[in-house]
């Protein structure tokens, strides 16, 4: 016998995408409608209900399927879950499909990409049950249909990745809103059309208690590292292990990631740290297709440190051959990378990293589910919400929190794995002392000798190098400097960059010769009281500083955002040293005639010669 979805007699038993649901085609060949067809309870006579759209059709289907091949209850045929004695409106307005879609489309502040995303969410979810109500009908939208639609709702299997799920709290939450705020803008209408919004009296399922058998939410999977690797491990061409690569140690949205140009990684000119400018995103045109537009947020506009593994990966995507506007990850053209091309080849990596035995099979990551990934690993490093929501580019950390601050207790378990790890071995103030006076560590692993200086901590291996890196700030400075004892896994815990960053030589200081800064105002003026002079004076500089360096002289100008523009020189040379800053106040002179004209409020970038 065969399967309940399935034809018989001459129609060919070879099934479309969506067991059950059959496109409708004009003489044309044009897909008009689309029909759910079964057996009434799976070896009865054939039923069918027709839709306009897919979706839509294969949220009716489920719902067949789970009332065991039956109508669904309260499924009124070609109507929806409706009265049967209910008659439409003579005024076709008020149906909530037309109402429905005229709300949509008639918000404001949001661009249109979002405004289909929504409208498809409608028709998917809300349009099969609600269509054909009246928005102003208290028995079509009252308590007990909201109720009983979010029950039909939390049982819709929905695909995720290649598993088959209930439709995740968080999924269900946002559709409601969506239901709810359509009724709502009934309420506030003039004359209202509702009283009241049934929404607000609908008790949704808890979003942090999905019911998963893992205990994830069921809309993010978190990766370890050693999985993340695992998945690296199984792609075929080194530039698509390099692209996940940066995707887990940026954390940026895949828009955001392919729409990165050359210009937009860089080294920092002061410090010599890699960095990623996020100033521009892919966003999907109304019509359809791709544009290059401003990200999600004002907040998404940023720029973060980036670690020199993941400077080498753009670096291996072949960044220093590439023009400034170039896009560094693309199609092979130059072009967009589209999500799905990527998407196939991350589905298969997948597939083999579980058959390889590197990700448990419960574990079905997106791509998406790297940017997860990367927030969890911050948190876990004791990194605050605060710090995930500006590196994720989150407009409020609200959502940061409602999002990651479930992860917070195992980010306190790490802390107390820690201080377990290192009892005994806490910083303690280290005198001037030999290494035989200090007990080893319990796990064998070598001390740091951390080194405060200033504001700024220093990392060494050898105890005589940072006792010597302290008394010669002292002499620098004319301030203590303090050295401390700690365990390996306290400094990686507590230091970005972690062990990497310990030094095994001395640190570098240079004497050098600085001039400046000379401060303009916007007409020109010199601020009299801005430099002591022309003359260089001696300055030391350490080589985290950032005026750190070993030319003979630099200089340069530059527009600042309160209006000014500052003038500054320094170097090895004293001579070289004066002259470049005398260029350099020509410089600022020629950039305050450019920019006397603008508010500082409008000047995004600073103009720099």
């Amino acid at each position: 016998m065969f399967p309940p979805w399935e034809h018989g007699g001459n129609i060919a038993r070879i099934l479309p995408p969506m067991k059950g649901v059959y496109p409708r085609k004009n003489k044309a060949g044009e897909v008009t409608s689309y029909q759910v067809k079964w057996r009434l309870g799976g070896t009865g006579e054939w039923q069918h209900e027709r839709f306009d759209d897919q979706d839509p059709a294969g949220v009716f289907r489920e719902a067949v399927v789970a009332a065991g091949f039956q109508w669904p209850e309260g499924w009124v045929k070609g109507k929806g879950y409706i009265d049967p004695a209910a008659e439409l409106p003579e005024d076709e307005r008020y149906r909530f499909d037309v109402y429905a879609r005229e709300s949509i489309e008639s918000r404001t502040g949001v661009e249109a990409s979002y405004k289909a995303a929504i409208l498809k969410e409608a028709e998917s979810y809300l349009f099969p049950t609600f269509a054909n109500c009246d928005i102003r009908s208290t028995e079509h939208f009252s308590t007990r249909t909201v109720r009983s639609w979010v029950n039909q709702m939390s049982e819709t299997l929905v695909w995720r990745g290649a598993v088959q799920k209930k439709m995740s709290p968080k999924t269900l939450k946002n559709l409601h809103g969506l239901l709810s705020s359509i009724l709502e803008e009934a309420v506030n209408e003039e004359p209202p059309l509702r009283n009241r919004n049934p929404c607000k009296l609908t008790k949704l399922p808890r979003t942090d208690d999905d019911g998963v058998s893992d205990g994830e939410d069921e809309d993010m999977t978190f990766l370890v590292p050693l999985e993340v690797q695992g998945i690296v491990a199984q792609f075929h061409r080194p530039e698509d292990k390099a692209l996940v690569r940066i995707k887990y140690a940026t954390g940026l949205r895949w828009g955001e990631l392919t729409a990165l140009a050359k210009m937009h990684v860089f080294r920092d000119p002061e410090t010599g740290q890699p960095k990623v400018r996020v100033s521009r995103a892919w966003k999907k045109k109304s019509g359809g297709g791709f544009y290059l537009g401003k990200p999600k947020s004002k907040r998404s506009r940023r720029t973060m440190r980036i670690t020199e593994s993941t400077w080498n990966d753009f670096l291996l995507l072949g960044l220093e051959d590439l023009q400034p506007e170039d896009l560094v990850i693309h199609d092979g053209k130059g072009g967009r990378l589209p999500y799905s091309t990527f998407y196939d080849r991350w589905m298969g990596s997948v597939g083999r990293s579980h058959e390889a035995g590197t990700l448990p099979r419960e574990k079905h990551p997106t791509l998406h589910d790297l940017r997860h990934s990367h927030a969890a690993a911050l948190i876990s490093a004791g990194r605050g919400l605060t710090y995930v929501q500006r590196r994720l580019g989150h407009e409020s950390i609200q959502t940061t929190s409602d999002r990651y601050g479930h992860l917070l207790p195992e980010a306190d378990d790490a802390a107390m794995d820690i201080i377990e790890a290192t009892l005994g071995e806490a910083p303690r103030p280290l005198g001037v002392v030999q290494h035989a006076e200090l007990p080893a560590q319990r796990d064998g692993s070598p001390r740091v000798y951390a080194v405060h200086l200033g504001a700024h901590t220093e990392g060494f291996w050898d105890l005589e190098h940072a006792q010597a890196a302290a008394a010669q700030w002292e002499l620098d400075r004319g301030e203590p400097a303090r050295v401390e004892a700690w365990s390996s896994s306290w400094w990686t815990r507590s230091i970005p960059g972690g062990l990497p960053l310990v030094r095994s030589r001395e640190v570098d200081r240079v004497e050098l010769w600085s001039a400046g800064p000379a401060l303009y105002a916007g007409d020109g003026t010199e601020h009299a009281e801005s430099f002591n002079g022309t003359e260089p004076v001696a300055v030391v500089v350490w080589e985290w500083e950032d005026r750190y360096t070993i030319d003979l002289a630099v200089g340069w100008a530059e527009w600042r955002p309160d209006g000014t523009t500052e003038a500054v020189a320094l170097g090895l040379d004293r001579t070289a040293v004066a002259a470049e800053f005398a260029r350099a106040r020509e410089r600022a002179l020629m950039i305050c005639g450019l920019n006397t004209a603008l508010l500082p409020e409008r000047q995004e970038e600073p103009v720099t010669a």
